[in-house]
């Protein structure tokens, strides 16, 4: 485990999974990074990891008070991952598209967490969950 971090354990809940595909963006990743956990404050670090050269990585991260599950995926696809309850839906939504806004990035396309591409936020049937 990586220093400084706790241990931490979240008891079973239903969760509705999301990919948003991102653009490519001008800022820097450790910008992109905080500007996004800014736009979803109070977050708590889960883990990350980067490859040798810093081109690709991953940052883990969560919610304090919502429960979201994140992980922002530097590589190729350049991607926020989110896992949630299902009744957040609409306030994930909102925050995760003014948060891509804020690091510069547009949102290409959504997808579920098998790859099923969405033709709108909430059209996932429970068996791609």
């Amino acid at each position: 485990m990586e220093p400084g971090l706790v241990p931490w354990f979240n008891a079973f809940r239903p969760r509705l999974h999301r990919c948003l595909h991102l653009s490519a963006s001008p800022t820097a990743h450790p910008e992109r990074l905080r500007r996004l956990r800014e736009a979803l404050a109070p977050t708590t670090d889960r883990g990350s990891w980067r490859s040798t050269s810093d081109e690709t990585g991953q940052d883990h991260f969560a919610t304090v008070d919502t429960d979201w599950l994140l992980t922002y995926d530097a590589s190729r696809p350049h991607q926020i991952r989110i896992d949630f309850p299902p009744e957040d839906s609409e306030q994930v939504r909102q925050r995760l598209l003014t948060a891509a806004q804020l690091m510069g990035c547009e949102v290409l396309r959504i997808t579920t967490a098998s790859g099923r591409p969405l033709p709108t936020w909430d059209t996932a049937t429970d068996e791609d969950e």
